[in-house]
């Protein structure tokens, strides 16, 4: 599956890393907010062991099912044994995700630089 293909996403890979991004400013429409994450699904279930880093620095609104298909995707990516990072909340997507408390099970960067940092930081050899 091309992700690329998906709509609203684009995708490129460092190392190998798959970072995904919003490739559009400002994304406030829930409707394709979720078909996006819907296809990100599908995407994630189609592969085993990835490194993907979701970009969301562009998304300004997500709703509560938004939240629920995102934890959804936390969950099929542990199952397909594929790492899931996100990065690049904005400051009321990092808020929502305080209350909700789902800081506790996503692995949540500033930047995509950092995501992409904390791989590497992974796999070193403990001193």
């Amino acid at each position: 599956m091309d992700i690329a293909k998906e709509g609203i996403l684009s995708s490129r890979t460092i190392s190998d890393i798959v970072v995904i991004s919003f490739n559009r400013g400002s994304i406030r429409d829930e409707r394709e907010i979720l078909k996006t994450l819907e296809s990100l699904g599908r995407y994630i279930e189609s592969k085993n062991g990835l490194k993907i880093v979701l970009d969301i620095g562009n998304i300004q609104y997500l709703s509560s099912a938004g939240l629920g298909h995102l934890v959804g995707l936390l969950k099929k990516a542990r199952a397909r044994g594929t790492t899931f990072k996100l990065c690049s909340l904005t400051e009321g997507i990092q808020e929502l995700f305080d209350v909700m408390r789902l800081t506790k099970i996503f692995d949540i960067h500033p930047g995509v630089d950092q995501a992409i940092a904390s791989f590497k930081e992974a796999t070193r050899p403990k001193a």
